[in-house]
């Protein structure tokens, strides 16, 4: 080998070494965004205030009532009374993540984990409920919630979830 190519040859090694190395640096940056969020405290947050009260009207009784309305091109279509609460396709039991630690000396590294059904990729769009007669309603429409009857405002049939 001559002398040109030993150089490269150390240069691209240098290289390899300072990107693998910056590579397994990224705890820090997790650790310095968390302080700074602590930082950044709102006393008596409208968004939380909000936010606490949908998680306690959806998670209030799975006897629910409540109303979806359907749109398809921007025209509401129907609506539907449901028992519970919505819940998107997306949702999962298990985390979508796994989390692996590649090489000794390294930081944890996140990779696609498998879905509730043992697949990979992208679940299906769009959100999911029961009705209150019962049956599973999957769409992926358009659609407005209210936990109330809007009905007299958005004059549209009220669609059947009968068997």
């Amino acid at each position: 080998m001559n002398r040109i190519s030993k150089i490269l040859a150390i240069i691209f090694t240098s290289v390899l070494l300072v990107a693998g190395l910056s590579a397994c640096s990224m705890g820090g940056d997790l650790e310095e965004r968390e302080e700074k969020n602590k930082e950044v405290i709102v006393e008596n947050s409208q968004e939380v205030q909000n936010l606490k009260e949908k998680i306690k009207r959806d998670e209030a009784s799975a006897d629910k009532i409540g109303y979806v309305y359907i749109m398809s091109f921007s025209k509401f279509i129907g609506y539907y009374t449901i028992t519970g609460k919505i819940s998107s396709n997306g949702s999962q039991l298990a985390p979508e993540d796994d989390v692996v630690k590649p090489c000794s000396g390294c930081d944890r590294l996140v990779v696609d984990g498998p879905q509730d059904d043992n697949t990979y990729g992208a679940g299906d769009p769009g959100i999911f409920f029961f009705t209150t007669e019962g049956a599973m309603v999957v769409t992926d429409l358009d659609y407005l919630y209210s936990d109330r009857p809007i009905a007299n405002a958005i004059d549209v049939p009220k669609l059947n979830g009968a068997n």
